[in-house]
C-alpha cells in the first residue's frame, strides 16, 4: 500500500479544536443508566482508564459492594457484574506514525489514563425523588432535561485516545419500557484527529500525529463476570478477575421486523465452575451458576452479552450498514494477552488472525485452556474492519467510523434459578443438566438483543410508559404511610403523542432487607410483591397496615398507562408500566407504637436473642434486638450480669428502640446474660429489668 505522509498543520488544528470544545464540561458529574433492570454508572472515582477504556478489576477486592458499578437485576443483593470496556484499535503491518515521527503498529501506552474530554447526561424526566422518614435518598438532579430525546436516558462522552491519535464519541440509550429493560444501546464514533492530548491540557503543534492514511480494525470488548454475589455466597470471597467465567458467541436469525441482518451474532459470558471449590452436600464440587450451599438457589444465572447492530460500510457512507460485519468475534485472555503481551501477536489475537481463529467458541471447548484451568479471565471482542482512515490537516480531513452495539443480559429467571438449583442440590439432576439449564438463558439474551436491533432500526423510538412518581415513605404507629405525586401535570401525558393516557397507580413492597436474596433475610424467600392498585388518579396515598412493628419494609410506586398510545410497539395496545426499579426505597421504614405512659410493660424481643433471630420475624436485621413497650422518653442502659456497663443511650418518641448488640465502643457483645435498665422516664419514674 502507498502511504502518503503530509506535513502536519498544527496551528490550524489547534484553532479548530479550541473553537469546537471551548464550551465543553471537562469535569462533569457522574452519569447513570438506572431507569430499568440495569443499574450502570460512569464515574471516575472507580476503575482505571477513561469511559471508552474502563477497567474494574480491582473491584474484586475489598468492599466490592461499594465500588462495583454494574448491577443486574438491579434489586438483587450483590448482583454486580465485573465489567471492562476495552477498545484496542489495531493497525495493519504498516502501522501509523505518531507525534514523534515513530512508526508503530502496537502502541505501548494503549491504556488511556487521561480525564474524559467531555461528558453529558440527558433525561426525559428527572429521577424520582424518594424520602424515607424524612431522610432523602436522592440528590438534586443537575444534568439536562430534554423531553424530545428518543429514550428515557441518553448519556454521552468523548475521550481522546492518546495512544492512537483518535477521538472517541459515545452515546448510550436506555429505556424504561418493560419490554426493553434488560439492555442499553451503545453508539460509538471513532474520529482520526491526530490528538495525543485533550484540549484541557493545552496541546501545541507537536502533540498531534502528522497527516497520514492508515488501515485499521476496531475491536470492541465488553467483558463481564456474571455475578459477584454467587462467588461470595459460595466461597465467602471473590474470584480474581472472573477466573471462574467463560466467554463464547452464538448466532441466530432475527425474529422481529425491521432488521436487515440474517444472522445476529451475540458475544456472551456465563458463570463456570471454580477449580478447588469444596464439595456441596450432594457430593458435587461443580459450582457453575453459584448454587447456594443451603438451598441450592442459583445466584449467578445471568448471561450478559452484546451484539453488533450497525457498522458503517466505510468512512464516506456512515449511514449504510455493512451486513458482512463483524470481521471477527475473537477470544483473548486477561493475564496472558491483555496484561502479558505487547507484541504484534496480541494485535492478531484481537482481530482474530492468530491460531485461535476469528470465531472461536469458548476457550475450554477450543482447547485454549484446560478443563481444570483456573485463570480464565474472559475477554470476547467484536471486531469490525478493516477500514481506511485519512488525517489531512491542510485539507481539514479527519475521517470517522460509526458502530452501534446492544449491551444487555439474559437469564433463566429467578424462579427457574431457584427450582433448578434446588433440584441439583437434592441430587435430582446432574451437573451437566444444571449447566444446560443455565445456558438456556442464551434464548433470553438473544430475545433481548433482537429487541434492541428492532429498536435501532426504528431510529431508537418506541412507545414509552409513564414516568415514575416521587415518593415519600413514613413509618407510623402500626402502619407505614406511602405518599406519591408527580411534579407536573405534564407527567400524565404520553411522552410521544402528548395525550393523557394515565390509567393506574401500583404499589410494591419488599419485606426484610432492601435487596432480594440478602443473607440477612435468612432464606425466607421474600421478594417484591404488588400490594395495591388504584385507577383513581387523585388517590396518591397507601396506608400499609399489614405490617409487623420493628420489621423493615421497602416500597416502590409505579404508573400504568391505558395502552391507547402504544399502537406501534411490540404488543400493540399493551398497557405499559413505569419501572419499579426507578423509585424503590433503599432505606427501611419500620412501623412502631407510640411511647407509653408507664415503664411497667418493657419487653425484650427476641428473648433470648439467637443467631436465627431474623427467621423469627426480623428478616434483614440478623443482629437486631428490640426493646418494646418503652415510655415516651427515657434513658436506656445495658449492663453485664456482673454490673459492667455495655451501652447507654437516650430514647424519645416511640414505644420501641432497636439495639444492634454492640457496645458503646462499637464492639459486638459476647454471648451471655445482660441487664436492661430503663431510667429517667418522662412519666413517673420507674425501672424495669430483664435478661437478654
Amino acid at each position: 500500500m502507498i502511504r502518503k505522509i503530509l506535513k502536519a498543520s498544527g496551528t490550524l488544528l489547534l484553532i479548530l479544536a479550541a473553537a469546537a470544545y471551548a464550551q465543553r464540561n471537562y469535569n462533569g458529574a457522574p452519569m447513570f443508566l438506572n431507569v430499568n433492570a440495569i443499574d450502570f454508572s460512569l464515574k471516575k472515582s472507580n476503575g482505571e482508564g477513561q469511559f471508552t477504556n474502563q477497567y474494574s478489576w480491582m473491584f474484586c477486592g475489598d468492599n466490592p459492594q461499594q465500588t462495583e458499578e454494574w448491577y443486574y437485576p438491579a434489586d438483587q443483593w450483590h448482583s454486580q457484574m465485573l465489567y471492562q470496556i476495552f477498545q484496542p484499535i489495531c493497525f495493519d503491518d504498516d502501522g501509523f506514525v505518531n507525534e514523534d515521527g515513530q512508526q508503530q503498529i502496537i502502541p505501548f501506552k494503549c491504556v488511556n489514563y487521561a480525564k474524559n474530554d467531555y461528558s453529558h447526561e440527558r433525561r426525559r424526566y428527572r429521577p424520582p425523588y424518594v424520602t424515607v422518614d424524612g431522610v432523602p435518598q436522592y440528590q438534586e438532579y443537575t444534568w439536562e432535561l430534554d423531553p424530545d430525546i428518543p429514550s428515557d436516558i441518553v448519556t454521552e462522552w468523548e475521550d481522546v485516545l492518546t495512544a492512537f491519535g483518535m477521538r472517541s464519541h459515545v452515546k448510550m440509550y436506555a429505556y424504561s419500557n418493560p419490554n426493553h429493560e434488560n439492555y442499553f444501546i451503545y453508539q460509538a464514533t471513532l474520529k482520526f484527529t491526530g490528538e495525543t492530548k485533550p484540549p484541557i491540557e493545552q496541546p501545541d503543534s507537536s502533540d498531534f500525529f502528522p497527516s497520514q492514511t492508515v488501515d485499521l480494525w476496531w475491536p470492541v470488548e465488553f467483558s463481564f463476570g456474571p455475578s459477584k454475589a454467587g462467588e461470595y455466597m459460595v466461597m465467602n470471597g471473590f474470584a480474581y478477575e472472573s477466573e471462574d467465567d467463560l466467554d463464547s458467541w452464538f448466532a441466530d436469525r432475527t425474529q422481529l421486523d425491521g432488521g436487515n441482518r440474517d444472522s445476529l451474532k451475540v458475544a456472551y459470558y456465563w458463570d463456570y465452575k471454580t477449580i478447588g471449590t469444596s464439595s456441596y452436600s450432594n457430593g458435587s464440587s461443580d459450582d457453575t451458576g453459584d448454587p447456594d450451599r443451603v438451598n441450592g438457589h442459583l445466584h449467578s444465572p445471568q448471561i450478559p452479552g452484546y451484539a453488533l447492530l450497525h457498522s458503517a460500510k466505510n468512512t464516506f457512507d456512515k449511514s449504510q450498514d455493512d451486513v458482512s460485519q463483524p470481521y471477527a468475534i475473537p477470544h483473548a485472555d486477561i493475564v496472558n494477552d491483555f496484561w502479558g503481551r505487547a507484541d504484534v501477536g496480541v494485535r492478531d489475537t484481537y482481530i482474530g488472525e492468530d491460531s485461535r481463529g476469528r470465531f472461536p467458541l469458548d476457550p475450554v471447548t477450543e482447547g485454549f485452556i484446560a478443563e481444570n484451568g483456573s485463570q480464565k479471565g474472559p475477554m470476547r471482542f467484536i471486531t469490525v474492519g478493516p477500514y481506511e482512515m485519512t488525517l489531512d490537516h491542510e485539507a481539514g480531513i479527519r475521517d470517522s467510523l460509526c458502530v452501534t452495539y446492544a449491551i444487555g443480559a439474559g437469564s433463566i429467571g429467578y424462579d427457574k434459578a431457584d427450582s433448578v438449583g434446588r433440584a441439583w442440590l437434592a441430587g435430582e439432576i446432574s451437573d451437566e443438566e444444571k449447566r444446560d439449564a443455565i445456558l438456556t438463558g442464551k434464548d433470553s439474551l438473544f430475545m433481548t438483543m433482537d429487541r434492541a436491533n428492532w429498536v435501532w432500526n426504528r431510529d431508537l423510538n418506541i412507545p414509552d410508559p409513564p414516568p415514575p412518581p416521587d415518593m415519600v415513605v413514613n413509618s407510623d404507629a402500626d402502619k407505614v404511610v406511602i405518599d406519591w405525586s408527580y411534579p407536573s401535570g405534564d407527567y400524565y401525558l404520553d411522552p410521544d403523542t402528548k395525550v393523557d393516557d394515565w390509567y393506574a397507580w401500583r404499589v410494591y413492597r419488599k419485606k426484610g432487607a432492601a435487596a432480594v436474596n440478602d443473607p440477612g433475610d435468612n432464606y425466607n424467600a421474600e421478594t417484591w410483591e404488588r400490594v395495591y392498585e388504584t385507577t383513581d388518579r387523585s388517590e396518591t396515598q397507601y396506608v400499609d397496615t399489614d405490617v409487623t412493628r420493628g420489621v423493615s419494609y421497602y416500597y416502590a410506586v409505579t404508573a400504568l398507562d391505558d395502552g391507547t398510545q402504544n399502537t406501534d410497539g411490540l404488543f400493540p395496545g399493551q398497557k405499559l408500566e413505569s419501572s419499579r426499579y426507578a423509585n424503590r426505597s433503599k432505606l427501611p421504614a419500620r412501623p412502631f407504637k407510640a411511647g407509653l405512659s408507664t415503664t411497667q410493660n418493657v419487653r425484650v424481643v427476641p428473648n433470648p436473642a439467637t443467631l436465627n433471630a431474623g427467621a423469627m420475624g426480623f428478616p434483614g436485621e440478623e443482629n437486631q434486638i428490640i426493646f418494646a413497650y418503652l415510655p415516651y422518653k427515657c434513658r436506656i442502659m445495658i449492663f453485664t450480669e456482673t454490673g459492667d456497663r455495655v451501652d447507654a443511650f437516650d430514647h424519645i418518641g416511640t414505644d420501641q428502640e432497636i439495639w444492634d448488640q454492640k457496645t458503646d465502643n462499637n464492639q459486638h457483645v459476647a454471648s451471655g446474660i445482660y441487664i436492661l435498665y430503663v431510667v429517667d422516664a418522662e412519666v413517673p419514674k420507674a425501672t424495669r429489668c430483664g435478661s437478654i
